[in-house]
């Protein structure tokens, strides 16, 4: 949920997870690690993103993005980007370019602390995503709409989604890219870019799950591919990360990561080798689960208001989170050594049992048009950058 929410008194049930018939409860710490550094930076913090060399983290706040640099998080870099709330956060494959957008409905991409492009999407948009070459990016919004933009400012293409769009990303070789809807949606939908050609969909719905007022049938808030390009994973409004095929879309591993419904999953990262997932919720919690059998569970983080984004640096050596605290949260891997062991080898069959909802007003109560695939759109920018 986005804007004012309420939290209720929910009580989490131990983390479980099936494997082969197996019932498994893997290590978790009630006390969180402590974080190596910690700031509040703003009134409210809503993406994190680690740049591809891993020297700097730049995070979205309330107008702005602050960069910091690599290893004692000093704010090297302020950029008004005068977007209400930057909850899209992404530097170009290169680390050339910062591309943010935010509540206003605009993408930016600024170069050495200068803006280059503003472009006008429209809706508030909740994630952005860029094509692996470097040559366009991609952006989904609270309208339904996800549009590919490339560098110059032409609008390359303009899909039509069957919810809200939450999360976007690209396969690493970036021939498809996956989006995740909301309300009537609720969905994993994976994209071919070069045709706009839906390839296939899935929903992942409980049975007896029961969605807060406002929700969708099960919001699929954020979406993240393997480094090996063989495994999507998503972040659920019921609390579950799950990881599905990237072939066939079929869900191969579920843990029960976040509280349900009012508490849930909102963004999920994978560690650089894939041998580890990190997600952050609504509960205010961060947790990493090793991947693929789940037997290991790390708490990172328990505090008392929603934690929207987290990422894990390129070279593995940090975890980044932010939240509605405004603080930004950084973590040394270090601690994971210990719990090390599973490797990203197969995609094992796991589910979970997760905790049923409690309903709560919320802004994200809206119809949409009937799902349509795609609508291709080849035109050229005029002076605005559109």
């Amino acid at each position: 949920m986005i804007g004012k929410y309420i939290f209720f008194l929910l009580i989490a049930l131990p983390f479980t997870v099936r494997t082969d018939g197996q019932q498994l409860l893997p290590e978790r710490n009630q006390t969180p690690f402590s974080p190596n550094w910690v700031s509040k930076l703003d009134a409210g913090l809503y993406s994190v993103a680690w740049s591809p060399n891993s020297q700097l983290v730049a995070v979205g706040g309330r107008g702005t993005v602050q960069i910091c640099r690599v290893p004692n998080f000093e704010v090297e870099r302020t950029l008004e980007t005068d977007q209400e709330e930057v909850w899209g956060l992404a530097w170009s494959p290169d680390g050339t370019l910062l591309a943010c957008a935010g509540k206003d409905g605009t993408v930016q991409f600024w170069q050495d602390g200068v803006l280059q492009k503003k472009l006008f999407q429209g809706g508030w948009i909740l994630d952005i995503a860029w094509n692996p070459d470097g040559t366009s990016l991609i952006a989904v919004d609270y309208t339904g709409l996800a549009k590919e933009w490339d560098v110059e400012g032409y609008l390359r293409a303009s899909i039509q989604l069957d919810g809200d769009g939450l999360g976007v990303d690209w396969s690493p070789k970036g021939r498809w890219f996956a989006v995740t809807t909301g309300q009537g949606g609720s969905r994993l939908l994976l994209f071919d870019e070069q045709s706009g050609v839906l390839r296939w969909r899935s929903q992942d719905l409980l049975a007896n799950y029961v969605a807060p007022f406002g929700y969708g049938l099960d919001e699929v808030n954020g979406v993240r591919y393997s480094p090996n390009g063989k495994w999507l994973a998503t972040a659920h409004q019921d609390g579950r990360i799950i990881v599905h095929s990237a072939v066939t879309g079929d869900a191969v591993f579920s843990a029960q990561m976040h509280l349900s419904g009012v508490g849930g999953a909102r963004r999920v990262a994978w560690s650089p080798k894939g041998d580890w997932l990190v997600s952050c919720g609504e509960d205010g919690r961060v947790n990493c689960v090793a991947y693929p059998r789940g037997k290991q569970q790390i708490l990172l983080l328990n505090t008392d208001k929603a934690v929207w984004s987290v990422d894990w640096s390129a070279d593995s050596n940090w975890i980044a989170a932010v939240g509605e605290e405004g603080r930004l949260w950084i973590w040394s891997t270090s601690l994971i050594g210990p719990f090390s062991g599973s490797k990203e080898t197969s995609g094992q069959q796991t589910t979970s049992r997760p905790e049923r909802a409690k309903p709560t007003p919320s802004p994200k109560g809206r119809s949409h048009e009937k799902f349509r695939p795609f609508h291709w759109l080849r035109k050229k920018p005029d002076g605005n950058g559109r």
